[in-house]
């Protein structure tokens, strides 16, 4: 398989107040070319883990792969870059849309 995105025993923990792993040995593939949907209940991690595709959230254990590139090294300048050529990120608040639930 190609995979255009791919996470490798990907885990994000959050330290304040107390520890708390909100992401645990995620290995994700999603093949190019294909969609994919991340669901789950309030508090599951799906914003985490897509702030962690998205390169906005560095502060992680594990790997994370664009196209066979491994992003886990990389400076927050290539990160800046790769977002700017390759990652769409379109953020949900509720307040920039009353008239729609």
């Amino acid at each position: 398989m190609n995979a255009i995105l791919e996470t490798k025993q990907l885990s994000k923990f959050f330290y304040d107040p107390v520890e708390f792993q909100a992401l645990k040995n995620v290995d994700l593939q999603i093949p190019k070319g294909q969609f994919a949907s991340i669901m789950g209940s309030s508090g599951s991690g799906k914003s985490t883990l897509l702030y962690v595709l998205s390169t906005l959230d560095t502060q992680y254990k594990g790997h994370l792969f664009l196209d066979g590139e491994d992003l886990s090294l990389k400076s927050k300048n290539d990160l800046a870059e790769i977002r700017n050529e390759k990652i769409g990120f379109v953020f949900q608040f509720h307040y920039l849309l009353p008239e729609f639930t």
